[in-house]
């Protein structure tokens, strides 16, 4: 696909194709990679990792038991809390 340098401020740049931006999952403010390869500008997305939480769930879960983890009460919701 052709398309055209164009001014952006004191700078150039170039419009990414809606096309591409679908097949590749982008959205705005995503990061991207941007090198030369020769006379050829490569530009890839940069895959973020998935923020993990510090704790898995077996260890979140570990040592737990009716008693320990108060399965004998019951939340008692307000109107007030619902918006009511």
């Amino acid at each position: 696909m052709r398309t055209q340098v164009r001014k952006i401020g004191n700078s150039l740049g170039n419009i990414i194709p809606a096309a591409f931006i679908k097949q590749l999952g982008l959205v705005e403010g995503a990061e991207i990679e941007v090198k030369a390869d020769g006379k050829k500008i490569i530009i890839e997305p940069i895959k973020r990792q998935k923020k993990r939480f510090p704790f898995s769930e077996r260890e979140l879960l570990n040592g737990l038991d009716a008693h320990t983890a108060h399965a004998d009460e019951l939340a008692l919701v307000s109107g007030k809390e619902l918006g009511e």
